[in-house]
């Protein structure tokens, strides 16, 4: 049976259309006319295909649908669950509900809304709240239905159903199976992040500063050069959790098969039993959550987050909740996306990097990456959006290597031709080896065989041994080249020293370029004189 896919906002009913039956399996929307029964499970033949093992291979349910609503009809061994009960018998469907199937907390979730106006949903589900009789899970996360013209099958407008007030208790208890602890090497080792399964053979998207800092790209996302990164851990202990208050147990091994350094973003693939005996990875059956539509966030919308942060001083999972505040656009620029990271009131804390960050239905949106402050004691707690995770989940689940196409690579041919400091860019550019104390010392480099929109760092230390950081980043001071060959330069200000002028004495420069911002050339030593009483210059030792 033809079905049809699409995330578009929905309308009311419009001339020529009709309604619409719309489900989600594995995180795809099909769309299906009213009356034509849908079958559920792991036959390829069948209307709704499922890979989870908990599926039935043969038909674990039919969906059949009238204007007045739908009706799901389990036909399975395993069972078909609603906010973790059985259902005994078939189940009428007047708003949205996510079953599981299998299992009422690792099953595959499978979204049902029938073929009804948002209007009726909504007014459906008005009555079940007004009678204290509301299922709890009812409009997690399900698209409501709207209509579309079905006799020329043009665009099909959905929208998402009307929030709810946190996860079901099935949802949740789900979401905390699928995410995981990560130990940065054996177990007992000090470092460790957290993760999220997101496929039953053991994938797990974790950040890149837990599974690989030395990956590609994260020198540049970080402003460090490469040499000062922390080094890639041999693997990673992945401990799961057994219950809200049980601490986690060491259960697997997990490498890397796809990372990408600038977006801080990583997949792991369980490999071996946490004794290092090897395991099939299609032998696990692991619950899961799958990735979510970001596209699709609205402002103050109900987020959760989960993981396993060492400021809970507990080693079982640690559940916060707070809204989506807003959009942060890539503050480096080289990502066109303005979700690219989602901020959050949800508190996140060191030891949360890498877990998960969903929506009351269930679904992957968001991975707690970073805390940004902010004035006085103002933090930002930040989601890197699973959007960006897309290309890595795709080359992994091909099992094809994953390269990022977001940097400028190095090309091999950088070179630095000459290195300066004065009170000018242009002055600094031509090479001066020294210049007088002022309100700003300028540092150029002359530069040749640079592609153009490489990544540069300037690396400058203080003659008291401080290197040059800027606040605003925590790392080096950076920009990109515009041009193959020319003369780049760094401005330090008396001013951001909170100083009268720039201090005497030798200073060290370097510059670094590339993802991995590696040294360009050697380091050179520069002067910055002192003014004597008489206002001749003082020279300062090298």
């Amino acid at each position: 049976m033809a079905a049809e896919t699409e995330t578009t906002p929905a309308r009311e009913p419009g001339p020529g259309q009709v309604p619409v039956l719309v489900t989600r399996l594995g995180g795809q929307q099909r769309i299906f006319p009213v009356g034509a029964p849908v079958r559920v499970g792991r036959d390829p033949a069948f209307e709704l295909v499922s890979v989870n093992p908990l599926v039935s291979r043969q038909c674990h349910g039919v969906i059949t649908s009238d204007p007045d609503g739908a009706t799901y009809v389990d036909q399975s061994r395993r069972g078909t669950f609603l906010d973790g009960r059985q259902l005994s018998g078939p189940l009428r469907i007047t708003e949205s509900v996510v079953l599981r199937l299998g299992d009422p907390a690792t099953g595959e979730e499978l979204g049902i809304t029938p073929p009804l106006t948002s209007t009726q949903i909504a007014r459906n589900h008005g009555r079940r709240v007004l009678g204290g009789r509301m299922r709890r899970g009812a409009l997690a996360g399900v698209v409501v239905a709207a209509v579309a013209g079905l006799a020329t099958f043009g665009v099909f407008a959905l929208r998402p159903a009307a929030p709810a007030n946190g996860p079901s208790a099935s949802v949740l208890r789900h979401a905390e199976a699928a995410t995981v602890k990560l130990v940065v090497g054996p177990v007992g080792s000090p470092g460790w992040g957290s993760g999220t399964v997101i496929s039953p053979n053991g994938l797990i998207l974790t950040n890149v500063h837990v599974a690989e800092p030395q990956a590609p790209g994260f020198a540049v996302a970080s402003a460090e050069p490469g040499s000062q990164l922390e080094h890639d851990p041999p693997y990673l202990t992945v401990e799961t959790t057994q219950g809200p208050s049980a601490p986690v147990v060491a259960r697997y091994r997990a490498r890397p098969v796809a990372a990408d350094g600038y977006l801080d973003l990583a997949l792991v693939q369980i490999y071996a039993t946490a004794s290092g005996q090897p395991v099939s990875p299609g032998s696990l059956h692991l619950p899961y959550l799958t990735v979510g539509n970001v596209s699709a966030l609205q402002l103050d919308q109900h987020l959760t987050v989960l993981g396993f942060p060492g400021v809970s001083d507990s080693n079982s999972i640690t559940v916060t909740s707070g809204v989506l505040s807003t959009f942060v656009p890539d503050p480096q620029k080289h990502v066109t996306d303005p979700r690219f990271e989602l901020e959050t009131t949800a508190r996140v804390a060191h030891g949360n990097s890498g877990g998960a960050a969903i929506t009351d239905a269930g679904q992957l949106i968001g991975v707690p990456s970073l805390s940004i402050p902010g004035e006085g004691s103002d933090l930002s707690w930040r989601l890197r959006s699973v959007a960006e995770a897309r290309p890595l989940i795709a080359a992994a689940g091909a099992h094809n290597a994953y390269k990022s196409k977001i940097l400028v690579q190095s090309a091999s041919t950088e070179s630095v031709t000459r290195i300066g400091v004065a009170a000018t860019a242009e002055a600094a550019c031509a090479g001066s080896p020294a210049a007088p104390a002022s309100t700003s010392a300028v540092f150029g480099f002359g530069y040749t065989g640079f592609p153009v929109g490489l990544d540069v760092a300037f690396g400058v230390v203080m003659p008291d041994g401080t290197p040059v950081i800027l606040d605003s980043t925590d790392g080096l001071p950076m920009t990109v080249t515009k041009t193959s060959s020319g003369c780049l330069s760094y401005a330090l200000t008396a001013a951001a020293l909170g100083a009268a002028a720039t201090p005497a004495g030798t200073y060290q420069v370097q510059l670094f370029a590339g993802p991995n911002l590696d040294p360009v050339g050697p380091a050179a030593k520069l002067t910055v004189t002192a003014p004597t009483t008489n206002g001749s210059q003082t020279g300062a030792g090298n």
